[in-house]
């Protein structure tokens, strides 16, 4: 699938702060990228978000809410990562640890039937429950899946123990798409396509709240208040998103 430059994703979705996602005490923005894939992403998307959407407000299909089609959970420790695709191609991930990430985006239907043809209820099913290692107090993952009819298969295992190689083939793609959806700072944030004015309050990467106080130069630039500290800074309003979580949590 070709890469899409993140500007040309986000052209369509411009929103006001209404639709921005206000940001939860413990929220980080994203997890560290290493250097390498820092130079990297300078230059392109992440592979497996080429063609995602972003999903604002609540995503209903035909006014409810969207089936489950598979779930992939890793809890270790304190640490707790999880990825949930549903249809319509709504994928859903939730971190919790030292901060908390949740984010949720549109993958495109050709990058859905890629994932469903391998993740899929009829392998899962073909995978003995008894030769997997059981999981332990601090140390559990957890695959479900959603057949045609709604209904749930599932395998409980340790996470770091040797897998069948049937169940490795299936959770590879759901941790590759949980670790790309939670280094972006693209299309995968609400603040990305966010149109500022006068009076919004938005919630930076170190949870400093800033305000809008006005658009120059062709309302490219915008400046910012700290509410906090006698600061004031400047920021291109396509890179917003670079350094700010989301808007201010109403009081």
């Amino acid at each position: 699938m070709p890469l899409l430059p993140i500007a040309v994703l986000l052209a369509a979705m411009q929103h006001d702060i209404t639709h921005v996602e206000p940001v939860a005490p413990d929220a980080a923005i994203s997890t560290p990228l290493p250097v390498s894939e820092q130079r990297r992403l300078k230059k392109y998307d992440m592979p497996e978000l080429a063609g995602a959407r972003q999903a604002l407000g609540p995503q209903l299909i035909d006014g409810r809410l969207p089936k489950p089609l598979a779930d992939y959970l890793v809890s270790e420790g304190t640490v707790e990562q999880r990825v949930s695709i549903f249809e319509g191609g709504l994928v859903i991930v939730k971190m919790t640890g030292a901060a908390s990430i949740q984010k949720k985006v549109i993958i495109p239907a050709d990058a859905l039937a890629q994932y469903l043809r391998s993740v899929n209820a009829v392998t899962l099913q073909s995978i003995d429950a008894r030769s997997l290692v059981a999981p332990e107090k601090n140390q559990r993952a957890q695959l479900r899946v959603y057949d045609a009819d709604g209904k749930a298969v599932e395998r409980v295992f340790h996470p770091n123990r040797v897998l069948p190689k049937q169940l490795d083939d299936q959770i590879a793609p759901l941790r590759d798409l949980l670790r790309a959806i939670s280094e972006d700072r693209g299309v995968t944030t609400s603040i990305a396509g966010y149109e500022p004015k006068p009076g919004d309050e938005l919630v930076s990467d170190d949870h400093k709240v800033y305000r809008v106080v006005r658009l120059t130069k062709d309302a490219q630039i915008v400046e910012l208040q700290c509410l906090t500290a006698p600061t004031t800074i400047y920021v291109a309003k396509r890179d917003l998103h670079l350094y700010f979580m989301g808007a201010k949590p109403q009081e």
